[in-house]
């Protein structure tokens, strides 16, 4: 019998693996800090957005907005609100803004039309529109998202063509069109009632995918200032005029600052 004082075989294993376990996470954790810290990508410019409350001939009235809706973004910097035309509403718009402070409060793009509005029964349809398109504001050209949602049966259906632009640290964060749907979420099953929280996990899944990509691509650091502007119109008639039309409304209600990326300060609502 040995009397020595022995460490076993398997004891003696583990402790290498563990090392490797150890350095490995230190790898990843120390690569990621480093791949958005260390010489990261610079910008020439910097663009802020800041919207109107006032445009002529149409009537502002804004949203009374849920104290639950508030605690979710984060932030009580937010525009919620309807313009009216004759009376009638024509357009619904949304702006919330995320200083450097608390945007860790909220994943990159996490609440657009394409999660949110699937969430409570919108189903995106296809009628030969583009998943995105470009708004000139103040001379400067920006790729903004483009939808077309359906809520209701075949009887008593409504559209609504929205578009938004979400910017991060004071610039474009384009939304990959490669997990965009390209056609109407359904249900596989002829008749079954419409499931949103189903239909939402799958947009959510689908968005987060294509989050991940851009952030890769881009090095786009989640810990910056965030903006997020999304506005709609009933769409009453072809695609084609509506998107017109929303055109038209985009360079009445926002104004673009293009400043250097060390500009301070964000605009409000005028």
């Amino acid at each position: 019998m040995n009397s020595g004082s022995q460490t076993p075989a398997s004891v003696r294993s583990a402790a290498p693996r563990a090392l490797i376990l150890a350095g490995l996470f230190l790898l990843a954790v120390g690569g990621g800090w480093a791949w958005y810290n260390v010489n990261p990508k610079r910008f020439d410019t910097a663009y802020q957005f800041s919207v109107r409350s006032r445009i002529p001939g149409m009537t502002y009235r804004t949203n009374a907005v849920d104290a639950t809706v508030v605690e979710t973004l984060a932030t009580t910097n937010l525009v919620d609100g309807v313009f009216e035309v004759n009376g009638v509403p024509r357009y619904s718009v949304f702006m919330g803004t995320w200083d450097a402070a608390n945007s860790k409060q909220m994943g990159v793009v996490a609440h657009t039309p394409d999660i949110c509005w699937v969430g409570v029964g919108w189903v995106p349809v296809a009628l030969g529109q583009p998943n995105s398109t470009e708004l000139e504001l103040n001379g400067v050209k920006l790729p903004f998202e483009l939808r077309v949602f359906q809520v209701g049966d075949s009887s008593s259906s409504r559209r609504e063509m929205a578009m938004w632009c979400t910017l991060i640290s004071g610039q474009v964060f384009e939304e990959s069109t490669r997990f965009a749907a390209s056609r109407p979420v359904t249900n596989s099953v002829p008749g079954e009632a419409y499931d949103a929280g189903k239909n939402q996990g799958a947009a959510s899944r689908a968005h987060s995918a294509g989050q991940f990509i851009r952030i890769l691509q881009n090095r786009i650091a989640g810990d910056g200032s965030k903006q997020f502007v999304r506005f709609s119109t009933p769409l009453d008639r072809d695609w084609k005029r509506s998107l017109e039309e929303l055109r038209g409304f985009a360079s009445q209600w926002i104004e673009l600052q293009v400043t250097h990326p060390g500009a301070p300060g964000v605009a409000g609502v005028r």
